[in-house]
């Protein structure tokens, strides 16, 4: 079974390096041409996904229409894949965070895994809601080998699972590579684990 992890394009947010979380904010215009790019790109390599699944957040939704489109397939939106919700410091830079609530910011730098922002929630607790997802569809009845999945998402869930699932290891979070905005990688699932493969 494979799978392949879509972040959304960028925003003007995104753009300004503010932490967007939940806050709900559609693409600008270069996270629209990222968009089409890529599902030009998807659309040529995969014949027809199993389903389309897509945060429920706007920036994600609008990422994957244009899959959706291609493939006349629709977009199953999902809140799990939502990103690490930043709470009371959403759209809010890293320098203004710290100049408004340094030790607890740098508390959750520091712990990311058991801390939260203000508000906000754990990456144990994105990591619970992601995981209870993706097992339940891996072990979804009367899949085959064969099946593809096409997930629309945001970084930090897609760094949660290169951690959790590829490697194993949660606390390596913040080592992952993860992924740029607009892009895709694939994934196999071998029924033990989550295999990174190049696309």
């Amino acid at each position: 079974m494979r799978l392949i992890w879509v972040r959304h394009g960028e925003t003007e947010i995104n753009r300004q390096s503010r932490y967007l979380g939940h806050s709900d904010v559609p693409l600008h215009e270069h996270g629209k041409t990222q968009a089409l790019e890529l599902s030009a790109r998807l659309l040529n390599i995969i014949e027809l996904p199993k389903a389309l699944y897509t945060s429920d957040l706007l920036r994600c939704v609008q990422t994957a229409e244009p899959l959706s489109a291609g493939w006349q397939l629709p977009a199953v939106t999902v809140p799990a894949l939502r990103e690490l919700s930043f709470g009371e410091w959403e759209l809010l830079t890293y320098d203004e965070i710290m100049q408004r609530d340094s030790e607890r910011a740098t508390r959750w730098y520091d712990d990311p895994y058991r801390q939260c922002p203000p508000q906000g929630e754990s990456l144990e607790a994105l990591g619970q809601r992601v995981d209870q997802w993706l097992n339940d569809l891996l072990q979804g009845a009367g899949l085959s080998e064969s099946d593809t999945f096409v997930i629309v998402t945001h970084g930090g869930v897609i760094r949660w699972v290169q951690a959790a699932w590829v490697h194993q290891d949660p606390s390596a979070y913040w080592k992952m590579d993860g992924l740029k905005h607009g892009e895709a990688l694939l994934m196999r699932w071998d029924g033990q684990r989550l295999i990174q493969d190049p696309l």
